[in-house]
């Protein structure tokens, strides 16, 4: 073989060496993309639109903080209002399930959306962390109740009052725990207290003050308390929401770190059932104690 078709065949290997790398590289791309979509669905009109924004923030706060880290992948956000109604809850996740790039969903922070999107949420395989209470979830699902389960208030108050079971929607026909929405809470207190004795997170929202202004801080209510919430969370909060922040954007800013802690420890950024399984839900604990001694 001659010197100049040595050469020309060792030039060809290297050339396709390169082609060949290149292609690789590609493929890798799109095995895992360099955006990586987290969906959150929560109320951003009526009356609940404070909650919304207080967990939008709170997730805000957490994605901003690991994409100005520099870290791969960058996290980007695609939020989409329920309007604090379960129908439009219900149409929801099939539209986020559209967009391939997103590995996982956060919300409603409401009990009624939350149980009501939870049926459609289980027909797509997107890892979900609910933020708010509901009956039960799917042990084989891609389903957390990162805000617990009814029966985990329900335990919580049982030595305060027995037995009381939790409610998420009327007719109320007995005291219960009532975990739904906060305008049918509004109407229980005024017209019969009795029947919702306690409460679940609901009984937090900012809505309350304009229906029931006295209703927070008159019945006992319990919420989940995330305790690993970085020490300057309050202040980089407050820089971002012009505001302090409350129970539902702290329990929003842990569920945005435990999904991007699942996402970018994941394979292809996709979170197993098992790796879910593992998650440590907050602790749920009432909020106004001094009802309760």
């Amino acid at each position: 073989m001659s010197r100049n078709k040595v050469v020309s065949s060792r030039w060809l290997l290297i050339v396709g060496s390169i082609l060949l790398a290149i292609v690789s590289a590609g493929c890798q791309d799109l095995r895992s993309p360099e955006v990586v979509k987290i969906g959150l669905i929560a109320p951003f009109e009526g009356a609940s639109r404070p909650l919304g924004y207080d967990t939008l923030n709170g997730v805000k706060l957490r994605i901003n903080q690991w994409n100005e880290s520099g870290r791969e992948p960058k996290i980007e956000l695609v939020a989409l209002n329920d309007d604090s109604d379960p129908e439009l809850a219900v149409k929801l996740p099939d539209q986020l399930a559209q967009d391939p790039d997103i590995r996982m969903i956060l919300g409603p922070p409401q009990g009624h959306t939350a149980m009501a999107a939870m049926i459609a949420l289980q027909k797509h395989d997107i890892p979900t962390l609910l933020l708010a209470p509901v009956r039960s979830a799917p042990s084989e699902g891609l389903i957390l109740p990162y805000a617990g389960l009814g029966a985990h208030y329900q335990q919580l108050f049982q030595p305060l009052f027995g037995i009381l079971p939790p409610a998420w929607s009327k007719p109320v026909s007995q005291p219960s725990i009532w975990l739904g929405d906060p305008l049918t809470l509004a109407e229980l207190y005024a017209e019969s207290p009795e029947l919702a004795p306690a409460a679940g997170p609901v009984a937090g929202e900012e809505v309350l003050q304009a229906w029931a202004p006295e209703l927070t801080w008159s019945i006992p209510w319990a919420a989940p308390m995330p305790d690993n919430l970085p020490d300057n969370f309050a202040q980089e909060y407050e820089a971002l929401a012009g505001k302090p922040p409350n129970l539902a954007a702290a329990l929003a800013y842990a569920a945005a770190d435990e999904a991007i802690r699942l996402l970018t420890g994941a394979e292809d950024y996709r979170p197993t059932n098992a790796m879910l399984r593992d998650v440590q839900i907050p602790s749920i604990g009432i909020v106004n104690t001094h009802l309760v001694k």
